[in-house]
Protein backbone atom coordinates (compact mmCIF):
# COMPACT_ATOMS: atom_id res chain seq x y z
CA UNK A 1 0.00 0.00 0.00
CA UNK A 2 1.65 3.70 -0.80
CA UNK A 3 0.46 6.45 0.72
CA UNK A 4 0.56 10.24 0.23
CA UNK A 5 -0.02 12.38 3.26
CA UNK A 6 -1.14 16.20 1.96
CA UNK A 7 -0.29 18.56 4.57
CA UNK A 8 0.15 22.56 4.21
CA UNK A 9 2.86 22.58 6.51
CA UNK A 10 5.32 20.15 7.37
CA UNK A 11 8.44 20.25 9.98
CA UNK A 12 10.50 21.75 10.36
CA UNK A 13 7.80 25.07 9.51
CA UNK A 14 6.14 24.33 12.70
CA UNK A 15 3.11 26.74 13.56
CA UNK A 16 0.71 24.22 15.82
CA UNK A 17 -0.27 20.61 16.73
CA UNK A 18 -0.97 20.14 12.94
CA UNK A 19 2.62 19.63 12.16
CA UNK A 20 3.71 18.11 14.88
CA UNK A 21 0.92 15.35 14.23
CA UNK A 22 1.63 15.02 10.41
CA UNK A 23 5.21 14.14 11.29
CA UNK A 24 4.29 11.41 13.39
CA UNK A 25 1.72 10.14 11.66
CA UNK A 26 4.36 9.80 8.43
CA UNK A 27 7.15 8.48 11.13
CA UNK A 28 4.94 6.08 12.66
CA UNK A 29 3.23 4.66 9.10
CA UNK A 30 6.62 4.14 7.68
CA UNK A 31 7.64 2.19 11.00
CA UNK A 32 4.84 -0.07 9.88
CA UNK A 33 6.70 -1.08 6.86
CA UNK A 34 4.33 1.08 4.47
CA UNK A 35 5.89 3.09 2.04
CA UNK A 36 4.23 7.06 2.63
CA UNK A 37 5.25 10.31 1.31
CA UNK A 38 4.35 13.06 2.09
CA UNK A 39 3.47 16.43 -0.31
CA UNK A 40 3.87 19.70 1.65
CA UNK A 41 4.92 23.55 0.83
CA UNK A 42 8.43 24.64 0.12
CA UNK A 43 10.67 27.87 1.45
CA UNK A 44 13.53 29.17 1.06
CA UNK A 45 16.52 27.22 2.84
CA UNK A 46 14.80 23.37 2.65
CA UNK A 47 15.21 21.08 -0.21
CA UNK A 48 12.24 20.39 -2.77
CA UNK A 49 13.06 16.48 -1.41
CA UNK A 50 14.56 14.46 1.02
CA UNK A 51 13.89 11.23 2.74
CA UNK A 52 13.75 11.49 6.70
CA UNK A 53 12.62 8.45 8.82
CA UNK A 54 12.01 6.42 5.58
CA UNK A 55 9.52 9.13 4.47
CA UNK A 56 9.90 10.53 1.15
CA UNK A 57 9.08 14.31 1.57
CA UNK A 58 8.06 16.64 -1.38
CA UNK A 59 8.10 20.07 -0.73
CA UNK A 60 6.73 21.50 -3.99
CA UNK A 61 3.62 23.35 -2.85
CA UNK A 62 3.46 27.32 -2.70
CA UNK A 63 1.75 28.72 0.80
CA UNK A 64 1.87 31.81 2.79
CA UNK A 65 5.25 31.93 5.09
CA UNK A 66 3.11 32.38 8.58
CA UNK A 67 -0.62 31.99 9.48
CA UNK A 68 -0.33 33.74 12.00
CA UNK A 69 -0.15 36.88 9.88
CA UNK A 70 -3.49 37.99 8.27
CA UNK A 71 -1.57 39.23 4.97
CA UNK A 72 0.11 35.84 4.89
CA UNK A 73 -3.11 34.22 5.34
CA UNK A 74 -4.60 35.69 2.33
CA UNK A 75 -1.81 34.64 0.47
CA UNK A 76 -2.87 30.96 1.44
CA UNK A 77 -5.70 31.62 0.28
CA UNK A 78 -5.42 32.66 -2.89
CA UNK A 79 -1.91 30.41 -3.81
CA UNK A 80 -2.50 27.05 -2.14
CA UNK A 81 -5.24 25.45 -3.78
CA UNK A 82 -4.13 25.75 -7.04
CA UNK A 83 -0.71 25.15 -6.57
CA UNK A 84 -2.20 22.07 -4.58
CA UNK A 85 -4.77 20.95 -7.30
CA UNK A 86 -1.61 21.23 -9.85
CA UNK A 87 0.53 19.23 -8.49
CA UNK A 88 -1.34 16.70 -6.63
CA UNK A 89 -3.36 15.47 -9.60
CA UNK A 90 0.16 15.15 -11.32
CA UNK A 91 1.15 12.38 -8.84
CA UNK A 92 -1.89 11.11 -7.56
CA UNK A 93 -2.19 8.03 -9.76
CA UNK A 94 1.09 6.86 -8.25
CA UNK A 95 -0.72 6.17 -4.70
CA UNK A 96 -3.41 3.77 -3.07
CA UNK A 97 -4.45 6.29 -0.39
CA UNK A 98 -4.14 10.09 -0.61
CA UNK A 99 -4.77 11.37 2.99
CA UNK A 100 -5.35 15.11 3.44
CA UNK A 101 -4.36 16.23 7.01
CA UNK A 102 -5.62 19.63 7.87
CA UNK A 103 -8.80 21.00 6.27
CA UNK A 104 -6.77 23.80 4.37
CA UNK A 105 -5.32 20.89 2.17
CA UNK A 106 -8.79 19.14 0.93
CA UNK A 107 -8.82 19.74 -2.99
CA UNK A 108 -11.56 17.67 -5.41
CA UNK A 109 -9.21 16.14 -7.49
CA UNK A 110 -10.34 12.80 -9.89
CA UNK A 111 -8.59 9.85 -8.79
CA UNK A 112 -8.92 5.91 -8.21
CA UNK A 113 -6.78 6.34 -4.96
CA UNK A 114 -8.87 5.94 -1.85
CA UNK A 115 -9.29 10.38 -0.72
CA UNK A 116 -9.39 10.40 3.28
CA UNK A 117 -9.62 14.12 5.17
CA UNK A 118 -9.01 14.54 8.55
CA UNK A 119 -10.57 17.14 9.93
CA UNK A 120 -9.19 18.72 12.91
CA UNK A 121 -10.84 22.33 12.63
CA UNK A 122 -13.66 24.40 11.52
CA UNK A 123 -12.63 25.76 7.94
CA UNK A 124 -15.37 23.78 6.29
CA UNK A 125 -17.80 24.83 8.81
CA UNK A 126 -17.27 28.29 8.97
CA UNK A 127 -16.22 31.51 7.55
CA UNK A 128 -13.96 32.51 10.67
CA UNK A 129 -12.63 28.79 10.79
CA UNK A 130 -13.47 29.10 14.91
CA UNK A 131 -17.27 28.11 15.34
CA UNK A 132 -16.86 31.41 17.53
CA UNK A 133 -20.24 33.66 16.64
CA UNK A 134 -19.58 36.89 17.46
CA UNK A 135 -16.97 35.92 19.61
CA UNK A 136 -19.41 35.48 22.35
CA UNK A 137 -20.74 31.95 21.51
CA UNK A 138 -20.16 28.82 19.79
CA UNK A 139 -21.93 28.71 16.79
CA UNK A 140 -24.85 26.10 15.96
CA UNK A 141 -23.47 25.61 12.26
CA UNK A 142 -24.52 26.50 9.22
CA UNK A 143 -23.42 30.00 7.90
CA UNK A 144 -25.42 32.28 5.29
CA UNK A 145 -23.69 35.80 4.15
CA UNK A 146 -26.24 37.91 6.57
CA UNK A 147 -25.15 35.85 9.32
CA UNK A 148 -21.87 35.93 8.74
CA UNK A 149 -21.66 39.87 8.02
CA UNK A 150 -22.90 40.30 11.35
CA UNK A 151 -20.55 37.77 12.93
CA UNK A 152 -17.25 39.22 11.38
CA UNK A 153 -18.32 43.10 12.23
CA UNK A 154 -18.68 41.87 15.78
CA UNK A 155 -15.92 39.77 16.08
CA UNK A 156 -12.20 40.33 16.74
CA UNK A 157 -10.95 37.30 15.44
CA UNK A 158 -10.88 34.88 12.45
CA UNK A 159 -9.42 31.52 13.43
CA UNK A 160 -6.89 32.35 16.10
CA UNK A 161 -5.73 35.29 14.49
CA UNK A 162 -6.59 38.77 15.93
CA UNK A 163 -8.61 40.89 12.60
CA UNK A 164 -7.11 44.30 11.71
CA UNK A 165 -10.00 46.81 11.62
CA UNK A 166 -9.21 47.27 8.04
CA UNK A 167 -10.17 43.84 7.03
CA UNK A 168 -12.75 43.19 9.58
CA UNK A 169 -14.74 46.41 7.92
CA UNK A 170 -13.49 45.58 4.69
CA UNK A 171 -16.51 43.73 2.07
CA UNK A 172 -13.81 42.52 -0.14
CA UNK A 173 -12.29 40.22 3.07
CA UNK A 174 -15.61 39.58 3.57
CA UNK A 175 -16.21 37.87 0.13
CA UNK A 176 -12.99 36.00 -0.18
CA UNK A 177 -13.71 34.51 3.63
CA UNK A 178 -16.98 33.26 2.61
CA UNK A 179 -15.89 32.17 -0.98
CA UNK A 180 -13.38 30.07 0.63
CA UNK A 181 -15.76 28.66 3.37
CA UNK A 182 -17.91 27.46 -0.05
CA UNK A 183 -15.17 26.18 -1.66
CA UNK A 184 -13.70 24.16 1.93
CA UNK A 185 -17.17 23.13 2.07
CA UNK A 186 -17.98 21.57 -1.12
CA UNK A 187 -14.84 20.16 -1.08
CA UNK A 188 -15.90 17.81 1.64
CA UNK A 189 -18.12 16.05 -1.09
CA UNK A 190 -15.03 14.69 -2.67
CA UNK A 191 -13.95 12.66 0.15
CA UNK A 192 -14.53 8.69 0.34
CA UNK A 193 -13.63 8.92 3.99
CA UNK A 194 -13.73 11.45 7.25
CA UNK A 195 -11.56 11.17 10.33
CA UNK A 196 -12.60 13.30 12.93
CA UNK A 197 -10.30 14.15 15.93
CA UNK A 198 -13.16 14.42 18.62
CA UNK A 199 -17.11 13.89 19.44
CA UNK A 200 -17.91 17.65 18.83
CA UNK A 201 -15.71 17.45 15.16
CA UNK A 202 -17.77 14.02 14.40
CA UNK A 203 -21.09 16.36 15.01
CA UNK A 204 -19.97 19.16 12.35
CA UNK A 205 -19.49 16.77 9.74
CA UNK A 206 -23.15 15.31 10.67
CA UNK A 207 -24.70 18.36 10.10
CA UNK A 208 -22.68 18.76 7.14
CA UNK A 209 -24.97 15.74 6.20
CA UNK A 210 -21.95 13.21 6.05
CA UNK A 211 -22.85 9.88 6.72
CA UNK A 212 -21.70 8.18 10.14
CA UNK A 213 -20.74 5.19 7.73
CA UNK A 214 -18.11 7.87 6.28
CA UNK A 215 -16.66 8.96 10.04
CA UNK A 216 -13.83 7.32 12.23
CA UNK A 217 -13.30 9.15 15.40
CA UNK A 218 -9.76 9.06 16.02
CA UNK A 219 -7.59 11.74 17.87
CA UNK A 220 -4.39 12.96 16.91
CA UNK A 221 -0.86 11.16 17.77
CA UNK A 222 0.52 12.59 20.56
CA UNK A 223 4.64 10.52 21.21
CA UNK A 224 6.46 12.28 23.40
CA UNK A 225 10.21 11.92 23.91
CA UNK A 226 10.52 12.16 27.51
CA UNK A 227 14.47 14.37 26.79
CA UNK A 228 16.62 15.60 29.76
CA UNK A 229 16.90 18.98 28.97
CA UNK A 230 15.56 21.07 32.09
CA UNK A 231 14.18 24.53 32.45
CA UNK A 232 14.50 25.85 35.82
CA UNK A 233 11.70 27.22 37.53
CA UNK A 234 12.98 27.60 41.01
CA UNK A 235 9.91 25.87 41.65
CA UNK A 236 8.12 27.10 45.53
CA UNK A 237 4.51 26.04 46.13
CA UNK A 238 2.21 24.90 43.82
CA UNK A 239 2.82 25.01 40.17
CA UNK A 240 -0.50 26.08 38.33
CA UNK A 241 0.37 26.26 33.91
CA UNK A 242 -1.36 27.14 30.84
CA UNK A 243 0.39 26.59 27.59
CA UNK A 244 -1.21 28.69 24.58
CA UNK A 245 -1.25 31.37 22.20
CA UNK A 246 -1.99 34.86 24.42
CA UNK A 247 -5.18 35.73 23.10
CA UNK A 248 -8.89 36.77 24.48
CA UNK A 249 -10.52 33.79 22.62
CA UNK A 250 -8.39 31.34 24.89
CA UNK A 251 -9.39 32.84 27.73
CA UNK A 252 -6.09 33.48 29.66
CA UNK A 253 -7.68 36.65 31.25
CA UNK A 254 -10.39 34.99 32.92
CA UNK A 255 -7.69 32.23 34.81
CA UNK A 256 -5.18 35.15 35.83
CA UNK A 257 -8.45 36.90 37.56
CA UNK A 258 -9.51 33.47 38.75
CA UNK A 259 -5.71 32.55 39.91
CA UNK A 260 -5.56 36.96 41.41
CA UNK A 261 -8.10 35.74 44.13
CA UNK A 262 -6.43 32.42 45.10
CA UNK A 263 -4.55 32.96 48.63
CA UNK A 264 -2.60 29.09 48.38
CA UNK A 265 1.24 29.02 48.06
CA UNK A 266 0.70 28.61 44.45
CA UNK A 267 2.43 30.23 41.00
CA UNK A 268 0.37 30.60 37.39
CA UNK A 269 2.93 30.20 34.72
CA UNK A 270 1.92 31.60 31.69
CA UNK A 271 3.69 29.88 28.74
CA UNK A 272 3.26 31.28 25.04
CA UNK A 273 3.07 34.85 23.54
CA UNK A 274 0.68 36.48 21.77
CA UNK A 275 -1.42 39.87 20.76
CA UNK A 276 -2.87 40.29 24.28
CA UNK A 277 0.88 39.60 26.00
CA UNK A 278 0.77 43.26 27.58
CA UNK A 279 -3.05 43.52 28.33
CA UNK A 280 -2.25 40.06 30.60
CA UNK A 281 0.73 41.49 32.14
CA UNK A 282 -0.95 44.39 33.48
CA UNK A 283 -3.99 41.88 34.96
CA UNK A 284 -1.79 40.04 36.98
CA UNK A 285 0.06 40.12 40.19
CA UNK A 286 3.69 38.87 41.25
CA UNK A 287 2.73 35.38 41.30
CA UNK A 288 1.92 35.25 37.63
CA UNK A 289 4.92 34.01 35.78
CA UNK A 290 4.94 35.32 31.75
CA UNK A 291 7.88 32.73 30.18
CA UNK A 292 7.25 33.47 26.47
CA UNK A 293 7.34 30.86 23.79
CA UNK A 294 9.45 27.69 25.00
CA UNK A 295 11.42 25.93 22.70
CA UNK A 296 9.58 22.40 22.20
CA UNK A 297 12.50 20.31 23.76
CA UNK A 298 11.86 21.92 27.03
CA UNK A 299 8.19 21.19 27.27
CA UNK A 300 8.45 17.43 28.94
CA UNK A 301 10.38 19.82 31.93
CA UNK A 302 7.95 22.11 31.70
CA UNK A 303 4.86 19.29 32.32
CA UNK A 304 6.89 17.30 34.69
CA UNK A 305 7.40 20.30 37.30
CA UNK A 306 3.53 21.49 36.49
CA UNK A 307 0.83 20.74 38.93
CA UNK A 308 -2.02 21.35 37.04
CA UNK A 309 -2.83 22.18 33.81
CA UNK A 310 -5.55 24.69 32.88
CA UNK A 311 -6.87 25.41 29.66
CA UNK A 312 -10.17 28.28 30.06
CA UNK A 313 -10.27 28.31 26.37
CA UNK A 314 -13.72 30.38 25.21
CA UNK A 315 -13.96 29.60 21.79
CA UNK A 316 -14.23 25.04 21.08
CA UNK A 317 -11.06 23.68 20.73
CA UNK A 318 -11.45 20.50 18.23
CA UNK A 319 -8.75 18.84 20.75
CA UNK A 320 -6.23 20.45 22.38
CA UNK A 321 -2.95 18.83 21.92
CA UNK A 322 -1.81 20.10 25.49
CA UNK A 323 -4.96 18.60 27.01
CA UNK A 324 -3.68 15.52 25.34
CA UNK A 325 0.14 16.22 26.57
CA UNK A 326 -1.20 17.17 30.14
CA UNK A 327 -2.68 13.36 29.64
CA UNK A 328 0.69 11.78 29.14
CA UNK A 329 1.91 13.26 31.80
CA UNK A 330 -0.42 12.21 34.39
CA UNK A 331 -1.23 15.73 35.22
CA UNK A 332 -4.95 17.27 37.33
CA UNK A 333 -6.51 19.28 34.61
CA UNK A 334 -8.92 22.19 34.57
CA UNK A 335 -10.87 22.93 31.47
CA UNK A 336 -13.69 24.75 29.88
CA UNK A 337 -16.79 22.73 28.90
CA UNK A 338 -16.45 23.46 25.31
CA UNK A 339 -15.44 21.74 22.28
CA UNK A 340 -13.04 18.27 21.91
CA UNK A 341 -12.24 19.13 26.27
CA UNK A 342 -14.69 16.51 27.60
CA UNK A 343 -12.83 14.28 25.55
CA UNK A 344 -9.99 14.56 27.98
CA UNK A 345 -11.35 15.65 31.29
CA UNK A 346 -13.73 13.82 32.62
CA UNK A 347 -15.29 16.15 35.39
CA UNK A 348 -14.34 15.03 39.21
CA UNK A 349 -12.27 12.67 38.38
CA UNK A 350 -9.04 13.62 36.56
CA UNK A 351 -9.78 17.13 36.49
CA UNK A 352 -12.45 19.61 36.31
CA UNK A 353 -14.98 20.92 33.39
CA UNK A 354 -16.27 24.71 33.90
CA UNK A 355 -17.84 27.23 32.22
CA UNK A 356 -16.13 29.87 31.31
CA UNK A 357 -16.77 31.76 34.47
CA UNK A 358 -14.32 33.65 36.84
CA UNK A 359 -15.43 32.01 40.19
CA UNK A 360 -16.27 28.69 38.68
CA UNK A 361 -12.50 29.02 37.67
CA UNK A 362 -11.86 29.84 41.07
CA UNK A 363 -13.65 27.43 43.09
CA UNK A 364 -12.31 24.49 40.53
CA UNK A 365 -8.94 25.52 40.97
CA UNK A 366 -9.10 25.72 44.81
CA UNK A 367 -10.39 21.93 44.87
CA UNK A 368 -6.82 20.25 44.23
CA UNK A 369 -4.91 23.25 45.31
CA UNK A 370 -5.57 22.69 48.82
CA UNK A 371 -5.58 19.06 48.20
CA UNK A 372 -2.08 16.75 47.65
CA UNK A 373 -3.75 13.52 47.66
CA UNK A 374 -6.62 14.32 45.17
CA UNK A 375 -3.97 15.90 42.66
CA UNK A 376 -1.88 12.20 42.90
CA UNK A 377 -4.89 10.81 42.47
CA UNK A 378 -6.40 12.64 39.60
CA UNK A 379 -2.85 12.60 37.50
CA UNK A 380 -3.10 8.50 37.77
CA UNK A 381 -6.57 8.75 36.07
CA UNK A 382 -5.47 11.17 33.73
CA UNK A 383 -2.39 8.81 32.94
CA UNK A 384 -5.05 6.17 32.85
CA UNK A 385 -7.23 8.14 30.52
CA UNK A 386 -4.35 8.36 27.90
CA UNK A 387 -3.31 4.67 28.01
CA UNK A 388 -7.14 4.00 27.26
CA UNK A 389 -7.81 6.05 24.49
CA UNK A 390 -4.92 7.60 22.88
CA UNK A 391 -1.82 5.09 23.03
CA UNK A 392 -0.16 5.61 19.31
CA UNK A 393 -0.06 2.14 18.50
CA UNK A 394 -3.34 2.16 19.00
CA UNK A 395 -4.41 5.01 17.04
CA UNK A 396 -2.03 3.78 14.19
CA UNK A 397 -4.04 0.31 14.19
CA UNK A 398 -7.30 2.38 13.96
CA UNK A 399 -5.81 4.90 11.19
CA UNK A 400 -4.78 1.37 9.23
CA UNK A 401 -8.05 0.00 8.85
CA UNK A 402 -9.64 3.43 7.36
CA UNK A 403 -7.11 2.88 4.97
CA UNK A 404 -7.77 -0.62 3.95
CA UNK A 405 -11.58 -0.23 4.29
CA UNK A 406 -12.56 -2.45 7.24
Amino acid sequence: MKILLVSEYFPPKIFGGGEISAALLAKNLSREGIEVSVLTSHFNGLKKFEVKDGVKIYRRLKTGENPSSLVENLKRKLLFPYSLKKDLQKIAPNYDVIHFLNTTSIVSIKTNATKIATINSYGNFCPKSNLFYRDREICDGGCTVKKFILCILSSEYAGKVKLKRYLRYNPLFWLLSYWNYKRRKKNLKSIDKFIAISDFVKKQLLKEGISEKKIAKIPNLVEIKDTKEEYSLNKKGIIITYIGALEKIKGVSLLIKAFNEIPADATLLIVGDGSERENLEKLANKKVKFLGKINYKFMPSIYQQSDIIVLPSLWPEPLSRVLLEALYFGKPIVATNVGGNPECVIDGKNGFLVEPEIKEIKEKLDIPLEDSSLRERMGRESKKIFQERFKAEEVIEKILKVYKGD
